[in-house]
């Protein structure tokens, strides 16, 4: 109103409406205020005079704060008319810094888009390769609904500052085909994960729909640009999502074998029969753990004023007891007397009663009778004979009735004193509400997991499959029976059917959560849990809080572990993980079927809703770090990603859904993270490369204007929708079912291409330089044909199963970037392993820093041998036996490889002995021979040189002295 009546004036004042040109704002001194009035009729009024903005307020002390938008003479005014002013809101201040923001804001916003439709000006310095702005993933997908381009960019100036707030520049996107013309630009948004303390930045995405000719422009020959209003700029080639060719099934392929939602009971039972029609193909194998079973004790609320009418609440442990317009309800919950069966329902608990009778008389006493299952409480009266039994009271009476604590348990509510007055209830009885049809058995319920293959003896490569492991996920049961349907009845048909269940063992587990599924099916859709009660309290209000996250309740990285984010020890919290790590039976049987057949190396828990395809890492922490629980090397990654591709293309093949790019990876990088899931405890614990799947993707609606994408919830309409069901998910949740059981064949298909894996993977090496004048030269490893884990060095050594892996730069990231410094040569060395385990040979590339120069001088060959004083033995003595030694020296100096000295005798006549004219000694010279060698040269070396010689006492000795010339010489064969 204000703002009108200025615009008015300043039409009306003509030659003086500039006086008002220096106004940044409409009234710029004016502000927000906070005016506190007695009442209604106030703000009546004060809305003919003053801007009084659409808020109000009712204090404590009955008086009512509005906002109103006033100068400093209306402040004045409506001080001069008693009111309080409170807090200024908004003030010419506060409103300028937002106008400014927003200015500044839009300017980064128009040159981010300019540089991603121009590129960065030439005078300005485009970001190197790998800077500030790095293009993570670019796909390109065709569904149902059009071509869509995806794109992915992690910003390194983007911070955080404070616990929900960031810091960074714009991003914003163009593409462009062969032409090289660039689209107009879209803005990338900053994707951030609001669960960790404070928030985390991920990275930036968006999904643009491609229409008209950029729609038909080759997947080759797109080009994204990804730009940043500080002027950093990537580019990237776009693939093709998901990529690759699936063999066609054979003409007749069967599938489609349900009509409707199935209960786990009615699973059970499918399953079983398929199992007696093909027993050479399916094996059934009884779970070691019975469920605690589809069952509860019976229960009820009597003594409250307006009787009990089977509500419940979903307020947590405090809770309340129904609603009634006459009482608080802190006051019901002091007359409200809980009562539990001894007796499970269906064994007789839903027969017991119980009848709270009014007085008969002034000061009549509190009793108990019982007859059969009907418990009577006769309320004690007091001096007019109105009932005056407090709560706490009549449970005293029941629980000490030895008849009536045989058949029930009383209680107050929720812990209360119980000092309300009991209320005269009719005969009511108690109720385990559990309404399933009779074929579905109360009780413990015996889960099975069926072993599908030709070979089911452990020989072939296990897939894994779980479903429903969260109760009200209806369409994931249907997934594990089609899958098992599909693979006995094609088996005898389809070529490439049999080729996989000849080389791969497939185990179904088909309801992993029986007791959650069946409350959700027939009691409370909205069941995640297991139906076991943890809780303190047990009476029928919280009824559906009951059970345990039995995907939260697994062994690895759980919340009992340390602040791993995303599971609950809050018993009525959706997310409970339960009292301690594999607490239940369904969790131990699950980790059962892993531990006891090792032939395992796949598995899948299957989920709804979101149309995810995700594996570990699975949780984070809530450190203020986001400490990841391990995530696997790039190498596995882009292994899961690899068969993640044959998965995913068999559930575009049924209807043409694809699983979008954004929704495929890691857990905890994808939608959050889930402390105790049985993905990573599949990975970690046991090896087993576990994925985590997620029927229902958004169903993609075309519009005049593009596509919007709406939610399908965890149970859509099956077949047509009725009732108020959104009639464009007609059939949704049996498409899901469909689509996903398609999904699990994909998953058997990528374990056959494991199992028949024998090729040693192939990579390369890419560098900036192979040599270079002094600058770093930065190099990464690409893989050439298959996944791996590239293990390298760079000190000239031989890589091992030990030397360093080549990793991502961050999670979800690029391969990271390594740099070489040190001048001179380096030589890089590296191998790779697959997910197999094959391993390629090492390669070498051999990389310089700066100018090599040359300084030497030569060597010529030399042997050159000097001796030393000639050996000599000294007198022999005749007719005595002894050896006499005699020692001399040569000094070698060689400059050969390889040397021999040797010693030997040139004598004709008397070979090897000493001599005295024509007389030679009877027993040989002892020393002869090689002497010594060596490998490498040397230099004047002193080498001793020894001889022995042998006198007996029978040898005949000529006077005079014996000798013998010798011949030293040093050889080589390498000079």
């Amino acid at each position: 109103m204000k703002i009108t009546a200025i615009a008015a004036a300043l039409l009306a004042l003509g030659a003086s409406a500039p006086a008002y040109a220096s106004d940044d704002l409409p009234g710029a001194d004016a502000a927000l205020v906070q005016v506190f009035v007695p009442n209604e009729a106030a703000i009546a009024a004060l809305t003919e005079q003053f801007d009084v903005a659409e808020y109000k307020n009712v204090e404590a002390d009955g008086t009512i704060m509005i906002a109103v938008d006033a100068t400093p003479a209306e402040r004045a005014e409506l001080r001069a008319m008693g009111l309080r002013i409170g807090a200024t809101i908004e003030d010419a201040g506060t409103r300028a810094s937002v106008a400014e923001a927003r200015d500044v804001q839009r300017e980064a916003d128009e040159r981010a888009s300019a540089w991603a439709e121009s590129g960065v000006p030439k005078s300005r310095a485009a970001v190197a390769p790998r800077g500030e702005t790095v293009i993570q993933r670019a796909d390109r997908f065709t569904n149902y609904a059009g071509t869509f381009l995806y794109v992915e960019a992690f910003n390194k100036a983007t911070v955080s500052t404070g616990p929900t707030s960031f810091s960074g520049p714009s991003q914003a996107l163009s593409y462009a085909g062969a032409d090289g013309v660039w689209s107009v630009a879209t803005d990338v948004p900053r994707y951030t994960d609001g669960t960790t303390t404070p928030d985390t930045y991920m990275f930036h995405r968006q999904l643009v729909r491609l229409t008209g000719p950029a729609a038909q422009i080759p997947v080759d020959e797109l080009t994204v640009r990804v730009a940043s209003s500080s002027g950093a700029v990537d580019t990237s080639k776009v693939k093709s999502w998901p990529g690759g060719t699936l063999p066609p099934h054979v003409a007749g392929y069967q599938q489609g074998f349900f009509n409707r939602y199935q209960d786990p009971t009615e699973n059970r039972a499918q399953l079983d029969r398929l199992a007696a029609e093909f027993p050479n193909l399916i094996t059934a194998v009884n779970l070691p753990h019975l469920s605690n079973g589809y069952q509860r004790k019976a229960m009820g609320i009597v003594g409250l004023k307006t009787p009990y009418a089977d509500q419940v609440s979903g307020t947590g442990s405090l809770g309340n007891v129904g609603t009634d317009t006459t009482q608080t309800a802190a006051i019901r919950a002091t007359q409200a007397l809980v009562i539990n069966t001894k007796a499970w329902g269906h064994e007789g608990g839903n027969s017991v009663s119980v009848e709270l009778k009014a007085p008969t008389a002034p000061d009549a006493p509190l009793s108990v009778a019982v007859t059969g299952s009907d418990i009577v409480v006769n309320l004690a009266g007091d001096v007019a004979g109105a009932p005056a039994s407090k709560t706490a009271d009549v449970v005293a009476a029941l629980n000490a009735s030895a008849p009536a604590s045989a058949l029930v348990t009383a209680s107050t509510f929720r812990a209360n004193a119980g000092q309300g007055v009991a209320q005269p209830t009719a005969k009511t009885l108690m109720k385990d509400y559990l309404n399933a049809p009779a074929h579905v058995q109360r009780g413990p319920f015996q889960q099975r997991v069926y072993r599908i293959g030709a070979h089911r003896d452990g020989t072939k490569v296990g897939v894994f499959f779980t479903c429903q492991t969260h109760a009200r996920e209806w369409t994931t049961g249907l997934t594990c029976v089609e899958t098992a349907e599909r693979l006995a009845r094609n088996y005898a048909t389809d070529p490439e059917t049999k080729k996989l269940l000849d080389n791969v063992e497939v185990f179904i587990h088909a309801n992993g959560n029986p007791d959650g599924g069946h409350l959700s099916m027939y009691d409370f859709a909205s069941q995640r849990r297991n139906m076991t009660n943890y809780c303190q309290f047990t009476d029928p209000v919280g009824r559906n809080q009951w059970g345990v996250d039995l995907n939260r309740n697994y062994t690895e990285y759980t919340r009992f572990d340390g602040p791993w984010v995303g599971a609950s020890a809050d018993c009525t919290v959706d997310s409970f993980s339960g009292p301690g790590e594999a607490s239940e039976p369904e969790t131990k049987n699950d980790m059962w079927i892993a531990d006891t057949y090792p032939n395992i190396k796949f598995a899948s828990n299957m989920h709804s809703f979101g149309g995810y395809f995700m594996w570990s890492p699975g949780a984070y922490m809530d450190d203020g770090k986001r400490t990841l629980s391990p995530a696997p090397n790039i190498g596995v990654e882009k292994y899961f990603f690899q068969a993640g591709e044959k998965i995913l293309g068999r559930i575009k093949e049924h209807r043409g859904t694809v699983i979008l790019p954004q929704r495929t990876g890691p857990i905890a990088d994808v939608i959050y993270s889930g402390a105790g899931s049985s993905a990573d405890d599949h990975w970690y614990r046991k090896g087993i490369i576990g994925y985590g799947f997620e029927t229902g993707a958004d169903k993609f609606i075309s519009t005049e204007t593009g596509t919007v994408q709406i939610q399908t919830g965890f149970q859509p309409p099956f077949a047509e929708a009725t009732g108020s069901a959104d009639p464009r998910l007609a059939y949704e949740g049996r498409d899901q079912a469909m689509e996903f059981a398609s999904g699990n064949y994909g998953m058997i298909e990528a374990a056959y291409d494991y199992a028949q894996d024998t090729t040693a993977p192939k990579t390369s090496i890419e560098y900036s330089a192979a040599q270079s004048d002094s600058a770093p030269i930065t190099f990464k490893f690409n893989w050439d044909d298959e996944a791996a884990v590239i293990r390298y060095t760079t000190d000239g050594s031989t890589p091992t199963l030990a030397s360093p892996t080549y990793n991502a730069e961050r999670p979800r990231g690029l391969g990271e970037l390594l740099t070489v410094t040190k001048p001179g040569v380096t030589e890089v060395k590296w191998f790779a392993t697959d997910i197999k385990g094959n391993q390629s040979a090492v390669q070498t590339q051999r990389l310089q820093v700066g100018e090599q120069g040359t300084v030497g001088g030569s060597v010529p060959a030399t042997l050159a041998l000097t001796l030393g004083t000639p050996a000599a033995f000294g007198a022999f003595t005749p007719g005595v036996d002894k050896e006499y030694t005699a020692t001399t020296e040569a000094t070698v100096l060689s400059t050969a490889g390889d040397a021999t000295l040797t010693v030997a005798d040139p004598d004709a006549v008397n070979p090897g002995r000493l001599v005295n004219g024509t007389f030679a000694l009877p027993q040989p010279l002892q020393g002869l021979g090689v002497v010594k060698t060596w490998t490498a040269p040397t230099s004047n070396e002193k080498v001793p040189v020894t001889f022995k010689q042998t006198i007996g006492r029978t040898d005949a000795l000529r006077t005079g002295s014996y000798s013998k010339v010798l011949t030293f010489t040093l050889s080589t064969t390498s000079p």
